[in-house]
């Protein structure tokens, strides 16, 4: 019986220890250390890698292999085989639960960690292949191995080397992955949240007495991780697989990674940048090529709130570039209008647009006196940047005009205000700056009839300039008014932000607002009846979790109770439960509102 090392291990150094005692636990690896082994890949992945692929056997050889040895006794051929392998996955998670941190630490090496990761990364490449000879990899073993790295984080600080080469891996692997992969492989769930495991990690790396400043830097360093090394992007496209598990009681951290997403202006522009993997895997969810599986279809309000940022200008990328999306613009030349292209503009003032070359060429004469003029007070950098730098000192008094008319598509801010730098300026022009936001299509159709009270136009050939009467009023009030230097450094900053950093801000406040209204005041909040609501759902939800999760032993155990007993032992699992929610939910909450 050559084979039959394969089932009967040699004696190990975890054979008559407890795993489920600080004291077996601890037992195990000081042992380990002091022969000099790494406790799970010497032991433990070893022994499951023969259960995971035998090469050279069938899977109708290893039944028979089985029941020769007589593992199968009085049970299904092969379900001895997949209890056996999931008992050596529940002894690695009891002994990162119980063993001492330090020991922990001081055993468990970064080169032993990346065994681990390595082992996770195959599990997934083995479940998508479906072609292993030993046990197949079903949505039981995937959901083992993930209660191994929950804990495996709750008890090492691996480095963000660590966690980033072990993403990129699972993202290469789960880019072989098909439609015809069955609605129960975990396979959706393993991506999932090995993701917001990891995410959560990265972020609460970090020491807690940050300020908020450097907190929402940490978190959007960390979604931008998730973001390059492809596993959003592979999340994404696996939608149609289940996220979550009925028995699993982490549902939470995946609605706090999108929500957090959603929120994040800063890293949203990048993420979501025209070409970018991730942002095609969103629209083909958002326009139906991908469809949710039922578990999932909650996700789509979270998801349909990050719509926003692709209807809103970042399909164009920076404003700055040669072309820009057609805003139904005539030819400043021809007036020629093509809807099923976009135009040329000038690149020196990009106001005005081309159908072809040689319009633009045509028109130069024309143009060549404006677009200096144009010009000729501030470079385009330098108006964005002071433009910028006005809607983030005054957002909540922007917020206010343009939660009025935003509905999701372009929309123009106007700032009347002058160059700072020019010394001449009385008094009215230097106060801060009025400015107002309108619909994009009033711009672009000079549609007079829905401008704001008190805005004049000016005919620019391919636009319209909008001009406030205090603004009129003010310039008047300078002696040389006249001078077009003075002018030109006021009227044409809208032209350079309107599909730029004025869009992040709107729907990334508008995100922000909705989320504090449910997160602030946390106390309170606990209090109300939708909270307490959401925490008996998720405590029932979550109940069958205390028994899939409890070895042969704790069953027996619990079997010897009497009736009080068991009923105080689950009312404290329950109790359990309600905590680990309110945790999520600080947790959130520190996040949104920090």
């Amino acid at each position: 019986m050559k084979n039959q090392s394969v089932l009967d291990t040699k004696p190990a150094p975890e054979r008559g220890l407890s795993m489920n005692t600080e004291e077996g636990a601890n037992e195990f690896l000081r042992q380990m250390k002091h022969i000099r082994k790494l406790p799970f890949s010497s032991t433990f992945l070893i022994s499951i890698n023969q259960y995971i692929h035998k090469p050279g056997g069938t899977i109708e050889e290893r039944f028979k292999f089985i029941e020769i040895t007589e593992h199968a006794k009085d049970i299904e051929a092969g379900a001895r085989d997949r209890i056996t392998l999931h008992g050596y996955y529940t002894k690695m998670r009891n002994i990162f639960t119980n063993a001492s941190k330090d020991l922990l630490q001081e055993v468990v090496t970064d080169t032993e960690l990346r065994v681990i990761f390595n082992h996770f990364a195959s599990l997934l490449k083995y479940a998508i292949s479906r072609e292993n000879k030993g046990v197949i990899i079903d949505e039981a073993c995937l959901h083992e191995a993930i209660l191994v790295l929950i804990k495996v984080f709750e008890s090492l600080n691996p480095s963000q080397d660590i966690i980033q080469d072990y993403l990129k891996s699972l993202a290469s692997a789960a880019k072989r992955s098909t439609d015809a992969l069955p609605h129960d492989s975990g396979i959706g769930y393993f991506l999932c949240h090995t993701m917001t495991e990891c995410f959560v990690t990265l972020i609460f790396m970090k020491k807690k007495d940050l300020s908020m400043k450097n907190k929402m830097k940490v978190v959007d360093k960390a979604i931008m991780m998730m973001h390059k090394t492809g596993i959003l992007e592979q999340v994404l496209r696996h939608i149609h697989l289940p996220w979550t598990l009925p028995t699993n009681n982490r549902e939470e951290l995946v609605r706090m990674f999108f929500i957090t997403l959603a929120s994040s202006s800063v890293s949203l522009g990048k993420i979501f940048k025209a070409g970018s993997p991730t942002r095609d895997a969103l629209v083909d969810v958002l326009e139906g090529r991908i469809k949710p599986c039922p578990e999932n279809e909650h996700m789509m309000e979270i998801l349909e709130a990050l719509k926003k940022f692709l209807d809103m200008g970042l399909t164009s990328g920076n404003p700055d570039e040669k072309y820009l999306p057609r805003q139904r613009i005539e030819c400043a030349m021809c007036k020629e209008v093509d809807q099923t292209r976009n135009l040329l503009v000038c690149g020196n003032c990009k106001l005005f647009g081309y159908c072809s070359r040689e319009c633009q060429v045509a028109h130069w004469k024309d143009h060549k006196g404006r677009c200096k003029e144009y010009t000729s007070g501030a470079k385009t950098k330098n108006l964005e940047a002071i433009a910028l730098k006005f809607m983030l000192e005054n957002q909540p008094q922007m917020l206010e005009k343009l939660r009025k008319i935003y509905n999701g598509n372009d929309v123009v801010l106007d700032l009347d205000f002058c160059n700072d730098n020019w010394p001449k300026l009385p008094p009215a022009l230097r106060k801060p700056p009025e400015f107002e936001v309108f619909p994009a299509e009033i711009f672009w159709n000079r549609e007079k009839d829905k401008a704001p009270d008190h805005w004049f136009f000016k005919d620019l050939g391919g636009g319209a300039t909008l001009w406030s009467e205090e603004f009129l009023k003010n310039v008047r009030e300078v002696t040389d008014s006249r001078s077009e230097k003075v002018k030109s450094d006021y009227f044409n900053i809208y032209v350079f932000v309107r599909l730029s950093d004025v869009q992040q801000i709107v729907t990334s406040s508008l995100l922000r607002d909705t989320m504090e209204a449910n997160y602030n005041q946390s106390e309170e909040r606990k209090k109300s009846k939708s909270y307490q609501q959401r925490r008996e759902e998720y405590i029932q939800k979550n109940s069958d979790q205390m028994l899939s999760s409890l070895s042969v032993n704790e069953l027996r155990k619990l079997k010897n109770l009497s009736a009080s007993e068991k009923e105080e032992w689950v009312r404290d699992y329950q109790e359990k439960l309600g905590n680990l929610f309110d945790a999520y939910e600080d947790a959130l909450s520190e996040i949104v509102i920090g």
